[in-house]
C-alpha cells in the first residue's frame, strides 16, 4: 500500500509532508464526488464538500499548523452556506433539488473575484503580514489561486448559475502544475466532473414568477377601476 501511494504521490507516509498530501489527495477525491453529486442537483453534494474541507484543510490545520485555520474555515462556512442555499430550491424526493437558472451578473462577478483574491491571502495565512509570501515560487502561487478557483466555483452552483461549472473546470485544469501523477489524476477527474454538472444543467428552468398576493391583486383592481372611471368621464 505503502509503495502504491509512493508511486502515485512521491511520497512517503512516514512522513509529515506525505501525510499532509495523502490528506489533501483524500479533500480533491470527496470535491469530485460532490460536483458529481451536485451534477445531479443532490443535496448530499453539500455534505460531500464538507468532508472535502474536514478531511483536508481542517484536519491539516489541527495537526500540523493551527494557523491554517484561517483558511480551512472559510472553506468550511462557504460549503454550508451552499447546502443552505440549496435548501431554498424546491426539493423533489428525499435530496435532489429543483434548481432554476439564475443569470451570471456583473455583481456576481466581483464578488467571485474579490472572493478568490480573500481566500488565497488566507491561505498564505501569518505569511501575508511578514512579507514571506514575496518569496513564494509561481507553482506554490498557482496552487492557492486554482484551490480558490475550485472552491469559489461552488457558490456560484449553489446559486443554480450554470457558469460555475466552467469556473470548476478552469480551476482544476490549471493544477497541472503538480507533479505528482496521483494529484493530476485526481483534478482530471474534478475537470471531467465539472464539464458534466455544466452538460447536466443545459435545461435548468427559469424561475417562477411569484403569484401576486390578494392586496396586490385589490390594488391593481382600484387602479384599473380608477382608470376607466377618467377615461369615461374624458368621453362625456
Amino acid at each position: 500500500m505503502d509503495s502504491i501511494i509512493d508511486s502515485l504521490f512521491q511520497l512517503s507516509l512516514s512522513t509529515s509532508s506525505g501525510v499532509q498530501i495523502l490528506l489533501f489527495a483524500i479533500s480533491a477525491l470527496f470535491v469530485v464526488i460532490a460536483a458529481l453529486l451536485l451534477a445531479h442537483r443532490n443535496d448530499l453534494g453539500w455534505w460531500a464538500l464538507i468532508m472535502a474541507v474536514f478531511s483536508g484543510p481542517i484536519i491539516s490545520a489541527m495537526k500540523y499548523d493551527l494557523y491554517a485555520l484561517f483558511y480551512g474555515v472559510p472553506l468550511l462556512l462557504l460549503a454550508i452556506f451552499g447546502l443552505w442555499r440549496f435548501s431554498r430550491f424546491e426539493l423533489k424526493g428525499k435530496f435532489i433539488r429543483m434548481v432554476t437558472r439564475t443569470p451570471l451578473t456583473a455583481t456576481s462577478v466581483v464578488g467571485l473575484l474579490a472572493g478568490v483574491i480573500l481566500l488565497v491571502a488566507l491561505h498564505f495565512n501569518v505569511f501575508l503580514f511578514n512579507g514571506s509570501y514575496l518569496s513564494a515560487t509561481p507553482e506554490v502561487w498557482a496552487m492557492y489561486v486554482s484551490d480558490a478557483v475550485i472552491f469559489a466555483s461552488f457558490v456560484l452552483i449553489a446559486r443554480g448559475v450554470r457558469s460555475g461549472w466552467l469556473l470548476l473546470a478552469a480551476g482544476a485544469i490549471s493544477y497541472v502544475v503538480s507533479p505528482m501523477l496521483g494529484m493530476l489524476g485526481l483534478y482530471v477527474f474534478t475537470a471531467l466532473a465539472a464539464l458534466y454538472g455544466w452538460y447536466q444543467w443545459r435545461a435548468l428552468p427559469a424561475p417562477a414568477q411569484p403569484e401576486p398576493s390578494e392586496e396586490e391583486i385589490a390594488l391593481e383592481a382600484a387602479a384599473k377601476a380608477a382608470l376607466d372611471k377618467l377615461n369615461s368621464a374624458d368621453d362625456k
